[in-house]
């Protein structure tokens, strides 16, 4: 649930956002409560979709990789939404618990070494 702001659900959206709904439903199963909050503001739910299809569809990242930097980002803003999704995403990919917990195994490796680096001002030397 959003705080602040009213999710729009299908029944109640206008019949552009119902559009929009039904293509989020087609891809994904379901609209998002994200999805739903942002589309208070129509346009910008299109342009964030846009941005999605752009940063997460063939690239010269694979679709994997793309999801590990996902999920790692999620993780270090602590968006248990996100880190929800793309923990399932990475399943539904074939991604094993044991590669998962080596994706968290790095990222608690090198952010304590960056908090030890960011609290003795360590710099880089070249």
């Amino acid at each position: 649930m959003a705080i602040g702001v009213k999710l729009v659900n299908k029944e109640e959206a206008s019949p552009e956002v119902k559009q929009i709904f039904e293509q989020i439903e087609k891809q994904m199963g379901f609209v998002p409560p994200t999805m739903q909050a942002m589309a208070n503001k129509p346009e910008y739910l299109k342009l964030f979709l846009q941005k999605s299809q752009v940063a997460m569809g063939p690239g010269k990242i694979d679709s994997k990789t793309k999801l590990f930097v996902a999920l790692t980002v999620s993780i270090l803003n602590n968006c248990e939404m996100c880190i929800t999704a793309y923990t399932k995403k990475l399943k539904e990919a074939g991604v094993t618990d044991e590669e998962i917990v080596e994706l968290l195994s790095v990222i608690d490796l090198m952010s304590g070494l960056n908090h030890f680096n960011n609290g003795l001002m360590i710099k880089p030397t070249e």
